[in-house]
């Protein structure tokens, strides 16, 4: 199976997501959580990041079709993550 990996851009805490297990709503295409594998949530400041593996069971879609992103076996890690543009999602 391929690996899909969600890779988002959060003012949130780490610490608090993790906790959570699961991440602000995010804007993501009908039916592209059928492929995602792993999450990785980065910090505003790309110095931090959570990876996890992406729970599809506990991700759910609000009302306005943004997605919930859940997941388990998490950890924070330091890392060096740029965002070009201002786009917050995007796959690797």
């Amino acid at each position: 199976m391929t690996k899909l990996i969600i890779q988002v851009r959060t003012a949130d805490n780490l610490l608090d997501l993790l906790k959570a297990h699961k991440s602000g709503n995010w804007v993501v295409a009908q039916g592209r959580e059928k492929e995602i594998t792993d999450v990785e949530i980065v910090n505003f400041d790309g110095t931090q990041k959570i990876e996890g593996i992406f729970d599809a069971a506990n991700s759910f879609r609000l009302d306005d079709g943004k997605l919930i992103i859940a997941f388990t076996n998490a950890c924070i890690r330091n890392c060096s993550t740029s965002f070009d543009g201002r786009n917050p999602v995007r796959y690797s």
